[in-house]
């Protein structure tokens, strides 16, 4: 679980401290010297209230979250340790051996939550880094000490991932460039998931279905379907587009042979054969290989270009299905 843990802002120094000193995160509402309020007593909620003059029993109860962290979770601490800056915890442990109350602080630290290793104490993680935008946005409405925020955690697993690999890591203020960009790139993803979710074919939600209406919107007619010699030569769509279509000085068709794959990881050299064959009786004719597959083998590629057939990937296909989606 992952969760946003406020802390006494007031206090970082004091914090930052113990976090580099003791390896523990503390938080406030402890009583201070001689407060006595332990999450562990029974009746916490009421002492602390009445103890600092609380008009309910709104933070305290909330407090009591303490007692659900388990080893592993993520804390959260926004504006530490500066303004615009966030920091990452992990909890060490399972409570209540993750928690420690020290009844003798006169910062009123008195909560300590033991953490086995930190994110950002140098300041390099920016609250207003576009990865993490949506959790900024939501920020003002998390007023309570600790609150889960599991709709944020692959976020943050991103940037701790990314510090596992480089401790040198900076993740700085970005603009709105920055943020369409990947806004841009969560569609194509979503997008993509999407079509590896319907047919292959014969469905009219197929994705053949979807390479259709994208040759056809690029000014193609599909004279043919699922044409072959019997003797390995294979074509999915036959597709002819007026070179009028094109420029006013040139006539007649130009022909196009379409292979579709609805495959994941690589495509391999399979389908440029086959485009091939049928290409070899109809020399003008030009070839492409549309694949939902993230790239093709390295055979396909060199002979596809040996051969001047057009390789799409999935990626390429969703760019210019949101772009005519979006016309």
């Amino acid at each position: 679980m992952i969760y946003n843990f406020r802390i006494d802002r007031n206090r970082r120094d004091t914090i930052m401290k113990r976090l580099k000193g003791e390896g523990v995160l503390s938080q406030g509402w402890g009583g201070g010297e001689n407060g006595g309020l332990s999450i562990e007593q029974d009746n916490y909620q009421l002492l602390c209230k009445k103890y600092y003059e609380l008009t309910s029993t709104r933070i305290p109860t909330n407090l009591m979250k303490m007692k659900l962290f388990r080893d592993g979770d993520i804390l959260v601490t926004p504006h530490f340790p500066e303004n615009g800056t966030v920091s990452i915890h992990i909890v060490d442990g399972n409570y209540p051996s993750c928690y420690v109350y020290n009844p003798e602080d006169d910062t009123h630290l008195n909560h300590v939550i033991k953490v086995k290793k930190s994110y950002g104490l140098n300041g390099n993680i920016s609250i207003y880094n576009h990865r993490l935008a949506s959790w900024y946005g939501k920020l003002q409405w998390l007023r309570l000490p600790i609150l889960p925020i599991e709709q944020f955690e692959s976020k943050f697993k991103e940037i701790i991932y990314e510090l596992e690999e480089n401790a040198a890591a900076t993740f700085n203020l970005s603009y709105i460039e920055e943020y369409l960009h990947e806004q841009y790139s969560l569609i194509l993803h979503r997008l993509k998931g999407s079509l590896t979710n319907i047919s292959p074919s014969i469905s009219h939600i197929s994705f053949e279905a979807v390479c259709e209406h994208l040759l056809v919107k690029e000014g193609y007619r599909i004279q043919n379907k699922n044409v072959f010699d019997g003797k390995g030569g294979d074509v999915d769509l036959l597709c002819t587009r007026e070179r009028t279509e094109i420029s006013p000085f040139e006539t007649g068709q130009t022909i196009l042979f379409v292979q579709i794959k609805k495959h994941s990881g690589t495509t391999d050299a399979h389908a440029v054969r086959q485009l091939i064959q049928m290409m070899e009786k109809e020399p003008s004719a030009d070839g492409c290989v549309m694949s939902l597959a993230d790239d093709f083998t390295e055979e396909a590629c060199k002979l596809a270009d040996e051969k001047g057939i057009l390789l799409m990937n999935g990626g390429t296909i969703c760019r210019l299905l949101l772009k005519i989606m979006t016309a």
